[in-house]
């Protein structure tokens, strides 16, 4: 229907544009009032989000908040325009990771059509059939890996003083990482590529944020936050490295089935492989072992009985990854209507779902005097699984679990038979300063602490 005049007509369409504009962008407002849970008032346009798109809240403080201002299992809010759910219950955490996997296989990152060959070779990213592929791949690697006590603590000799942590870690993790993936390569790959993912410029800053905020707009444009591509240098230099040949080996690639089922060529397999053990390694290590550091040098009794006992250092650094979990929160998103177990609570295909790890591991209600660096409450093994999750739960468990855990033990083990460790007056912060980045949580500040040799 048209009018006469040529400004009605203007004003009828705008108006007919904003009316659907607001209909589109606030559809999914009402999802969690007609389900009858409780959820965060959303605006148009931001949802329930607009603290984080804001930047006033890292993911990690907007789940924790969630988390501390309701007390039902289910808690509801809305990212943008569409549904995200966060469960507070470990039986339902249980029910999302393990129990019911095949309803929530995947993290509904959307990031594994990035251009990006490090994301798209990324297990923590991939998805489908590929994710599977990956996963039994790696896995089969990982197993032929072995860490030992070597020289590696060569390079530290002559600390003594108050040093930069994260610094003096890297040290030995490099020579560490070296040894496990590119032991016949001269280069310093590891060192440099370690270095590139520290960087962390005010721009790769704002590319991570927006990787979380908007993961599909980042893969649009075609944006690299970690590694990017590798130099024609790392190229050559993997091509005969001993662990593109164990890959090539595993995965088969030559055979060109398997690489279109894996959607990638060999190099660039090669070099995503190499950089997510830096991302989704690496990195994790050294925050660990960290807070690890510092959290033994502020609680000197804890620091002497890992010294002298395995079970307490294998105590304190399980507390340490209660206290500072690499991965405060672990998304999934729902692939089809699913009605929770015990609950008339029925959400749609494309729901996210956040378990919140961090607010779990600092609940008082299984941990008591949570906020505190406690040991002692991992010689007992009653703690509940689901919810203490440093390394998600389930069929898309950390697969490095096992050895990240046996790289911590021996680093942590070796510096401590050689260095009583102290607080660094002056320099060593009150509380660690721990921000997003990537998916991770990372240790934003230096931490000094003081090294003092044990004499022998």
């Amino acid at each position: 229907m048209f009018f006469e005049s040529f400004w009605l007509n203007c004003t009828v369409a705008i108006g007919l544009i904003a009316a659907l504009t607001f209909d589109y962008v606030t559809k999914f407002f009402s999802y969690w009032y007609v389900r009858h849970v409780p959820y965060k008032i959303s605006v148009p346009f931001y949802g329930g989000d607009y603290h984080r798109i804001l930047g006033l809240r890292s993911n990690t403080q907007e789940i924790n908040a969630l988390y501390k201002s309701y007390k039902e299992d289910f808690v509801g809010s809305v990212k943008s325009r569409i549904p995200d759910l966060t469960v507070k219950s470990p039986d339902i955490v249980k029910e999302v990771l393990s129990t019911n996997f095949k309803n929530f296989k995947s993290r509904g990152l959307d990031l594994d059509k990035s251009r990006d060959v490090c994301l798209r070779n990324n297990l923590f990213y991939a998805e489908g059939e590929k994710w599977t592929l990956l996963r039994h791949g790696l896995v089969s690697i990982l197993e032929d890996f072995k860490i030992s006590e070597d020289d590696s603590l060569e390079c530290l000799s002559g600390t003594n003083g108050d040093v930069n942590v994260q610094e003096l870690l890297a040290q030995v993790l490099d020579i560490v990482f070296k040894n496990l993936l590119l032991k016949d390569v001269d280069e310093n790959i590891i060192t440099d590529l370690r270095k590139s993912v520290q960087e962390r410029t005010l721009r790769d800053r704002f590319k991570s944020y927006l990787k979380s905020i908007f993961p599909s707009v980042y893969t649009l444009f075609g944006l690299s936050t970690l590694i990017g591509q590798p130099t024609n240098k790392i190229r050559k230099t993997l091509q005969n490295a001993q662990l593109s040949k164990k890959l090539s080996l595993v995965f088969k690639l030559d055979e060109k089935e398997n690489i279109k089922k894996l959607k990638t060529q060999p190099d660039d397999l090669s070099f995503g492989v190499l950089s997510s053990f830096i991302t989704e390694g690496y990195i994790p290590i050294l925050n660990v072992l960290t807070a690890l550091f510092y959290e033994l040098a502020k609680n000197p009794e804890a620091q002497k009985r890992a010294r002298i006992s395995s079970e307490h250092l294998d105590a304190a650094i399980k507390e340490t990854l209660r206290l500072h979990p690499p991965y405060s929160v672990i998304t999934r998103k729902c692939v089809k209507t699913y009605k929770f177990l015990d609950s008339k609570m029925l959400i749609d295909k494309g729901v996210t779902v956040n378990v919140p790890i961090e607010a779990l591991h600092r609940d008082n209600i299984y941990f008591k005097e949570a906020g505190d660096f406690k040991p002692e409450r991992f010689l007992d093994s009653s703690v509940h699984g689901y919810t203490f999750l440093p390394f998600g739960a389930g069929p898309r468990k950390c697969i490095g679990e096992e050895l990240s855990l046996q790289i911590i033990r021996t680093v942590a083990s070796s510096l401590l038979k050689k260095f009583d460790v102290y607080i660094a007056m002056g320099k060593t912060p009150s509380q660690l300063a721990l921000v997003d980045y990537n998916f991770t949580r990372v240790i934003d500040d230096d931490v000094w602490l003081r090294f003092k040799p044990i004499e022998c």
